[in-house]
């Protein structure tokens, strides 16, 4: 093979392997990245810099289903009364979850809107989380 074909070779692949998005992770249109519970699950073990936020209702986030180990719980319906305290997280990766899918979109689209910039959202929510193995814990563990 002559040397222009293998720089032509060698300049796309470099702009294919540039234009591939991270392995799981998917731009959400509100502002917000989406990964699935396999990535989450990496993130957090992987990342000291990442705080995980658990939109459901308290009465969830402490029911039977327990919540992700270390989540900090912010329902939809409290993040904007809350987000003077919340803010201190702006700069840091928050990964969102709720229970489906329509409330951690709600919360990752308020909290993206309000200026954070590194919003994860767990695709399919606890559940998801739970049917794919990945411990939880319940209050008092």
């Amino acid at each position: 093979m002559n040397k222009p074909w293998n720089r032509l070779l060698a300049a796309a692949l470099l702009l294919a392997v540039a234009a591939c998005s991270t392995v799981g992770v998917a731009r959400g249109e509100g502002g917000y990245a989406v990964v699935r519970p396999t990535v989450a699950h990496e993130m957090i073990l992987d990342s000291q810099q990442v705080v995980v936020f658990d939109l459901r209702p308290l009465t969830e986030f402490e029911g039977p289903l327990g919540h992700i180990k270390g989540a900090i719980p912010v329902p939809v319906g409290t993040i904007q009364p809350r987000l003077p305290d919340l803010l201190a997280y702006r700069d840091t990766t928050v990964l969102v979850y709720g229970d489906n899918e329509d409330e951690s979109r709600r919360g990752a689209r308020i909290l993206a809107e309000a200026g954070f910039e590194n919003i994860v959202r767990i695709e399919g929510g606890i559940r998801k989380w739970i049917d794919l193995g990945y411990a939880t814990v319940s209050p008092g563990q």
